[in-house]
């Protein structure tokens, strides 16, 4: 019984000290060893030539795996400069070392610290130097680094660079690096919060021994937030006048004029883009980015073709040949849609070409179709330039419903003052009005085959003043046509039979022509109508008036006649009509005394013609 009882105690007591034990290695202890941090600091200066200090508690802990833990470090460079400040320095204890009584880490992960990355005018850094003292151990034929794994936790970085004045803060950078190998690759991961919104990055394939020895290496590179995300794939080098950079790449954002926004860049028309993707082959000589094969999409439109970028003087440069079945131009020509509206929300919305011509564009573009809005052009040459604040367009050949149109408008920031300038010319050739009304919404009264041409300049600060300051003039010719939605034909007949009824059925039916003509002035938003006409096989006609641009409202006065003798006499008969109203509500309003007169019965409500007396035959006051 005693044996037993012994045996039941010393079993017991190896127990205990086995719980004991593992409760000693999973319990952190709190140490205050010097040697402990020099070893530590030791191997983080011959490995990157980072300098540690240590201001707080060491804690060590031998399980699950060894480890410690560092409180209130900070980083430095060989020459002082600050690293990093604050927060929590811990490392993984390689285990073969320990067994020898060596300390030696082979992860090591920073947390809740703030990191410093500054770059004096001269384009030196602290960190530049890191980079060499990496570039010498492995020149001097280091296999591996003792440190295979570096991470980042809740770290917030703080970078200056005194050459441009740029200043970020990089905040809640979640990193983890692996680096096995000196001439193997590294695979980057984790996320960060940049001006308030989280990007995920992985990187992988990459190999630093390649690029510090100035030689390519594989890269995958892959970004993700809200805005979009983007896939680099390829090769990379530190070389200048060599390609850097090789291979394909792919973009998409949903809307681009929010990523510029938040990015802070910006690319020519930036403000009128919406989705864009972007995916081809990619190569990078210098301060040059070409993709000379991709494929391109922009606001619903797919584009292939190629393009190039390259930095002058800080400022981007884009330059490309584009080509597209289906060109959509909704976006891009909007501002000006809009404030054509009478109530339009640009109207007196002040134009801006800062943003817009913020980046150089010339580009040159084709397409099968053209859609703007509800209009469609086939057979497209267009350009954009866009340089120092100037956006300029030609339309080179477009047809339209059987015929041809042509264009160019430059839009110019005025150099004395607040606005705009803008300067436009076009012309069309046999297109089909009607037609081409109907597409664009715009007037349905008028058809037949035309031939125009047009100059129009103005300047303001928004699109009323700019209307209001309007200069040009144009004319056009429609053969073959019709008026629709109105009987001049059937005015006249009824005109000379019953004159109080010519107008009962104005508003209805339509009058053939075979030509119609029209040319305008403009001066200082107000349009003349001078040379309207038309000829049709039975009435003949003439129009003067004016119309307000700035308010949209029009005018005018219209004669018309008859060709052949309808009244005894053979005399002509001829009717007049006022037309009045806001463009898209035009009235059309016959001569009402002119009705009365040619009508016997109700000429006498009109009373006897009395003649005025002259103004010095009035008697005396």
């Amino acid at each position: 019984m005693k044996r037993f009882s012994v045996k039941r105690l010393i079993l017991l007591l190896a127990i205990l000290l086995v719980v004991g034990g593992v409760t000693l290695a999973l319990a952190p202890w709190t140490v205050s060893s010097r040697a402990l941090t020099a070893d530590v600091a030791e191997q983080l200066r011959e490995e990157f030539g980072i300098e540690l200090d240590v201001a707080g508690r060491t804690v060590i802990a031998f399980l699950p795996l060894p480890r410690l833990k560092f409180e209130g470090v900070s980083l430095t460079a060989r020459d002082g400069t600050p690293l990093a400040r604050g927060g929590e320095l811990r490392g993984q204890l390689a285990v073969r070392p320990l067994l020898f009584g060596r300390i030696v880490l082979d992860e090591v992960s920073l947390s809740n610290s703030r990191v410093d990355v500054s770059i004096n005018v001269f384009g030196d850094s602290p960190w530049h130097r890191l980079a060499g003292d990496v570039r010498r151990r492995i020149d001097n034929g280091s296999s591996a680094f003792s440190i295979a794994r570096l991470a980042l936790n809740n770290v917030q970085v703080f970078y200056d660079d005194e050459r441009d004045g740029t200043r970020q803060v990089l905040r809640n950078v979640a990193l983890a690096l692996e680096w096995p190998r000196v001439q193997g690759a590294v695979a980057l991961n984790g996320s960060l919060r940049i001006r308030g919104e989280t990007v995920n990055i992985a990187l992988s394939d990459l190999r630093p021994a390649a690029l510090l020895a100035n030689e390519h290496s594989p890269i995958d590179l892959r970004l993700n937030s809200r805005f979009g995300r983007l896939a680099v794939t390829g090769s990379v080098s530190p070389g200048v006048d060599a390609p850097w950079l090789s291979g394909r790449v792919s973009f998409e954002t949903p809307a681009m004029r929010d990523l510029l926004v938040w990015s802070g860049h910006d690319l020519p028309l930036g403000p009128l883009l919406g989705p864009v993707s972007l995916q081809g082959e990619v190569s990078g000589v210098g301060s040059v980015v070409s993709w000379p094969s991709l494929q391109l999409g922009l606001n619903g439109g797919r584009l292939e073709g190629a393009l190039s970028a390259r930095l002058d003087d800080g400022r981007l440069a884009i330059n490309g040949t584009l080509a597209a079945n289906t060109l959509i131009l909704d976006d891009f020509a909007a501002p000006f849609l809009e404030s054509a509206m009478p109530s339009g929300p640009w109207r007196f919305r002040r134009y801006d070409l800062a943003q817009t011509s913020g980046a150089d564009l010339d580009l040159r573009l084709s397409a099968s179709e053209a859609r703007l809005r509800g209009l469609r052009m086939s057979d497209v040459a267009m350009s954009v330039l866009i340089k120092d604040e100037r956006i300029e367009s030609a339309l080179s050949r477009a047809t339209l419903h059987g015929g041809t149109a042509r264009g160019r408008f430059a839009l110019t920031r005025v150099r004395d003052g607040d606005g705009i300038e803008l300067q436009a010319q076009g012309s069309v050739d046999a297109i089909d009005l009607g037609a081409t009304f109907r597409e664009s919404g715009g007037a349905t009264w008028v058809t037949g085959r035309a031939d125009g041409e047009f100059t129009l300049q103005a300047r303001g600060i928004h699109a009323f003043d700019m209307a209001r300051r309007a200069v040009g003039e144009g004319q056009v010719t429609i053969h073959d046509g019709q008026f629709v939605g109105i009987s001049l034909d059937d005015a006249i007949r009824r005109f000379e039979n019953q004159p109080l009824t010519a107008s009962r059925n104005l508003r209805s039916g339509m009058t053939p022509f075979t030509e119609a003509r029209a040319g305008i002035l403009v001066e200082s938003g107000l349009g003349k109508v001078v040379d309207a006409g038309f000829e049709a096989p039975s009435i003949s006609g003439v129009v003067q008036g004016i119309f307000f641009i700035p308010d949209r409202r029009l005018s005018a006065r219209a004669a018309i006649q008859s060709n052949e003798a309808v009244a005894d006499g053979d005399m002509v008969s001829a009717l007049s009509f006022d037309i009045q109203g806001p463009w898209h509500d035009i009235a059309i309003l016959p001569d009402a005394n002119a009705l009365i007169q040619r009508s016997g019965a109700a000429r006498l409500l009109l009373g006897p013609a009395v003649e005025a007396t002259p103004i010095d035959q009035l008697p005396a006051q």
